[in-house]
């Protein structure tokens, strides 16, 4: 008897509406926790409404980036585009445990790590190179851009970020994409096991890894060396007696920070508490962080340059 009465429709009034790009991981995250997105859903959704068909231009002091409404398409000033799509409530977080990233490739499981090198003409390379040349260090420079593909780092990584997220009770955990200078002997070292918080240095906002915003900034902690790049395996990469110098471009769980101290063992040195992630310089335009835990960082890229 209900064939000939209308289907009543959900009542989604009180039903927020988010947006969400397709990460790394092949999975849907909402745009707030994209590193390099200032704008939030509700700021998406209210430039949707004037016109579901045009192009929103981003602009912010540390990018630039188009929205296809009608392509559901987010192009940075790279050329890399990224799927983005709204919805009410579309299964969010990493579940890329045990699983690569969908950009990785030729990946072998028995290797500790592999160190994949790009092609200067691929949007990858691009996009990292766009990220070392913002204030200084010159494309003519870069000698090589390399991928890291290191699974037990990368599963560590994943799984200290679903325990942040579970501890927490959020479904996102703020991540940047962080430089780190250091010697081209240390490489080896640090893509096969990460970066040692025993070796870290007292520094002014805490003994812990320092990460940078700026390339030039870790350019100051990186030594030029005529040592090629030591692969695994025995193998080496680059030419003999040539001088270059090495930063790693990092992905880090930021998460919330807290201005740090000199002194400090972790973000909330002295406190019960432990409400915070990482130590910063600044609040407000942090431009140096500090991790305490090996497994909020996974070294992604290195660069090699002169």
């Amino acid at each position: 008897m209900w064939d000939n009465e209308e289907e009543e429709p959900m009542d989604t009034s009180e039903t927020p509406l988010f947006w969400y790009y397709m990460g790394d991981c092949g999975r849907w995250h909402r745009f707030e926790n994209h590193p390099d997105n200032p704008l939030r859903s509700e700021d998406m959704e209210r430039y949707f409404g004037r016109d579901s068909k045009g192009v929103l231009k981003g602009l912010s002091s540390d990018c630039h980036f188009n929205i296809d409404f009608s392509a559901m398409i987010r192009t940075d000033v790279t050329g890399r585009k990224i799927s983005v799509q709204r919805g009410y409530n579309i299964e969010r977080g990493c579940s890329c445990v045990s699983a690569p990233p969908v950009f990785w490739e030729r990946v072998d499981p028995t290797c500790p790590y592999q160190l994949i090198p790009l092609s200067e003409l691929s949007a990858e390379y691009q996009t990292v190179a766009d990220y070392v040349n913002k204030d200084g260090l010159l494309y003519r420079s870069i000698v090589s851009i390399s991928r890291i593909q290191n699974m037990d780092l990368w599963d560590m990584y994943c799984r200290k970020k679903k325990q942040l997220m579970r501890i927490k009770g959020v479904k996102e955990i703020q991540e940047k994409k962080l430089f780190h200078g250091t010697e081209i002997r240390n490489v080896d070292t640090i893509c096969t096991y990460n970066f040692d918080l025993g070796l870290s240095r007292q520094g002014a906002y805490g003994k812990g890894i320092y990460f940078a915003k700026h390339a030039s900034y870790a350019d100051n902690y990186s030594s030029s060396s005529t040592d090629q790049l030591p692969l695994y395996g025995g193998k080496t990469r680059g030419s003999p007696g040539e001088k270059t110098k090495v930063i790693f471009l990092a992905r880090v769980m930021v998460g919330k920070s807290t201005v740090g101290q000199k002194g400090f063992q972790k973000p909330d040195h002295g406190s019960s508490k432990n409400s915070h992630d990482s130590c910063v310089n600044d609040i407000a335009h942090p431009t140096i962080f500090v991790i305490f835990d090996p497994n909020q960082i996974y070294p992604e890229y290195l660069i090699q340059y002169k």
